[in-house]
């Protein structure tokens, strides 16, 4: 199935591709187990789903080894949401984490000292939308009030819809918010049959069932992007136990490392991490998952956005605007502040957070 992605964006990375490297993607490193004597440390790593296109990068890490050379053995647990994945670290004793930060924010106004801690920004924006059918009248969030959006009950963008309300002018209370878990061929269904106006979502998560179905997006779905009224918000995070920071800050500087490695590797050689997933899992749709990728990468900020400031770190004001957005729209019962969310303190330099670096010139010139 020929997929009409973010081709500009495809471009720009495989453009990249390489960076300089002999070793492909496709082919994992062969490891050598630890001795008695280098015992891995075992960590366990809730993700927002299962491996998709949209975390390729965690599946790239493990399957190069880039934990291993760490020391660190993972065991990955399929998430049910990027919003639940703070509050089930903290539930369930997870060391790590991948989910969205406004959660993280919630979860330390509830818990100050015990709440997850944001160490790796992967999302620069909010990738959260609403998402309309494309014949819809609706083209400014004013005109949703007297509408009604259907949404899972963990959404990320049900959970941060305050927020956007503020931002745009919008009463929350003039919207009817109806919560259910159907899949998503459910949940576009719904507004195939007029039975809701609009749904909550990632515009990578809906575009992929439009994918998967053989249809074509612009053909059927319209979005209001979160990020275009409120850029106080980030997206996804990579977050670790304050435990794990506070006793194994060198461990969880590995942790980084190798992640940092496999984000890097997917962007410049995003088809072969495809290739990854597909190898992993082949019922997983090729293009449909390249597609997820390139939208995902959309939500890192952008290629041009991405090589011009690499991946990881935050703009500590915005970060604190957003807190403080999140704390009076979601009345949080305390402001958190800024160190209890997020620690920059165990990135690699900014040389290694940027893909392909060496060639960053030649692709901003447009060559």
């Amino acid at each position: 199935m020929k997929l009409a992605i973010t081709s500009l964006a495809l471009a720009a990375l495989v453009a990249l591709g390489g960076c300089g490297r002999s070793d492909t993607l496709a082919a994992p490193v062969a490891q050598t187990p630890a001795g008695p004597e280098a015992a891995p440390h075992k960590l366990r790593f809730l993700l927002n789903s299962g491996f998709s296109g949209a975390n390729a990068w965690f599946l790239v890490a493990q399957e190069r080894g880039y934990f291993r050379e760490e020391g660190i053995e993972i065991e990955f647990v399929p998430g049910r949401g990027a919003f639940t994945a703070a509050g089930r670290m903290v539930e369930e004793h997870f060391d790590v984490g991948y989910g969205d930060i406004q959660a993280t924010y919630e979860q330390a106004a509830k818990l100050p000292g015990n709440a997850p801690v944001g160490v790796y920004m992967v999302m620069d924006r909010s990738p959260s939308v609403i998402i309309l059918p494309a014949s819809s009248p609706v083209t400014t969030a004013p005109q949703l009030a007297g509408k009604t959006i259907t949404g899972h009950g963990t959404d990320v963008a049900l959970n941060t819809f305050e927020q956007y309300a503020f931002r745009t002018g919008l009463d929350p209370t003039s919207v009817k918010i109806v919560a259910n878990d159907g899949n998503w061929k459910v949940l576009i269904g719904l507004l195939d049959e007029h039975r809701s106006d609009a749904l909550f979502g990632y515009l990578s998560t809906s575009s992929a069932a439009i994918h998967t179905a053989g249809g074509k997006v612009d053909e059927r779905l319209r979005f209001l992007k979160f990020r275009d009224a409120v850029p106080e918000l980030y997206g996804s995070a990579l977050m670790v136990s304050p435990t794990l920071l506070r006793e194994q800050p060198e461990v969880a500087r590995g942790l980084v490392r190798a992640v940092n490695r496999g984000v890097m590797e997917t962007l410049c050689e995003p088809k072969a991490a495809i290739d990854l997933l597909v190898a992993r899992d082949p019922k997983q749709d090729a293009g449909v998952e390249l597609g997820r990728l390139m939208d995902t990468v959309e939500d890192m900020g952008g290629a041009e956005w991405i090589v011009k400031h690499g991946v990881g770190d935050i703009d500590p004001e915005r970060m604190r605007a957003g807190i403080q957005l999140t704390h009076a729209q979601r009345k949080l019962s305390r402001l958190p502040s800024l160190d209890e969310v997020f620690d920059a303190a165990l990135l690699p330099d900014i040389g290694e957070r940027t893909p392909c670096a060496q060639e960053a010139g030649a692709y901003q010139a447009g060559i």
